[in-house]
């Protein structure tokens, strides 16, 4: 199960809660979209970062073995 489908359960438990349990659920509900839009910026970041790699290292070898002319 994914944090959305997480997030939907609880959301559909929410409706059915009052007092003190909804400000609890509530919280739980922020604090997983709160990691769930870190886990997603990290993962861009980490994927921005090989795709660069990936490609000076497709663009370095070009240039050795002579498939790509150097600027």
């Amino acid at each position: 199960m994914n944090i959305s489908k997480l997030v939907q359960r609880l959301e559909e438990i929410e409706n059915h809660t009052t007092g003190e349990g909804l400000q609890l659920i509530n919280s739980l509900i922020e604090e997983l979209i709160e990691i769930d839009l870190r886990l997603e910026k990290g993962f861009k970041e980490h994927l921005s970062k090989e795709k660069d790699e990936f490609l000076d290292k497709l663009f370095k070898n070009g240039i050795e073995d002579g498939i790509i002319g150097e600027a």
